[in-house]
């Protein structure tokens, strides 16, 4: 049986880093970003086209991961380049798609003060960076439907080796943990789903019931660990800490 071809869009960026050597374990790699690998702009229809030809899977990472980008600044890489990579996949044949969205496209449901907030929460994003993840998740969907495309969306929390300060204990993403949710991803038998992308956290406010249902995720990390040795946020900082994420 041949190897089966994974492109990785993003692929120079903080989370891929993370995940790359464990997908080469499994999959032949086609690597694209905007200045390595098969480098090229997905903004650019032809390139998405290009680039997806003859992949089985892709796994889109790349974005503008600034919330505090203004929106004209986020539209190509974050919205565009989404449709794009949904359109190739469709004409590649592809059989899935994992996109990585963000927990700010929930984040307002934190910045109100909500916990326990489940993957079933209506989107409400606190940020204009959230709301293109929103977006991405309905494109997810829709091309599910309407192309019997697999989309698995992931909710990202802060991937980092620790916690960089206690805002983001809720929100921490191990990179051991990322790698067991996108690993997860890319094999379940799921047509359509939004998960949460967190690892296994004391602080109560991010559920993952879904995930653990539905992709088999089993986050082992808690961010707790850390908690005594981290500093405090900045005065006037979100409580949520998601404005810290990348």
């Amino acid at each position: 049986m041949s190897t089966p071809t994974l492109l990785v869009t993003g692929a120079a960026g903080g989370v891929a880093r993370y995940l790359l050597p464990d997908l080469r374990a499994g999959y032949a790699l086609r690597l694209t970003d905007r200045s390595s690998g098969v480098a090229g702009n997905l903004g650019d229809a032809g390139f998405a086209r290009t680039v997806c030809a003859g992949v089985e899977t892709i796994l889109h990472l790349a974005a503008d991961a600034d919330p505090n980008q203004p929106w004209h600044r986020l539209r190509e890489p974050n919205a565009d380049a989404v449709v794009n990579v949904l359109d190739a996949a469709v004409a590649a044949g592809a059989k899935r798609v994992v996109l990585a969205s963000s927990l700010h496209a929930v984040g307002g449901h934190a910045d109100a003060g909500r916990i326990d907030i489940g993957e079933d929460a209506i989107p409400y994003p606190c940020c204009a960076y959230g709301a293109t993840k929103a977006f991405a998740e309905n494109m997810g969907r829709l091309y599910a439907d309407r192309h019997g495309l697999t989309v698995i969306c992931l909710r990202l929390g802060g991937v980092r080796d620790q916690p960089m300060a206690r805002s983001w204990l809720p929100s921490w993403l191990s990179a051991p943990d990322l790698i067991r949710l996108v690993t997860a991803a890319l094999t379940a038998d799921v047509r359509y789903g939004v998960y949460h992308g967190i690892s296994a956290n004391t602080t109560p406010t991010w559920r993952t019931d879904r995930a653990r249902a539905e992709l088999g995720y089993a986050p082992q990390d808690d961010s707790e660990r850390y908690a005594a040795d981290l500093p405090d946020d900045l005065t006037g900082a979100p409580a949520t800490g998601l404005l810290h994420l990348t």
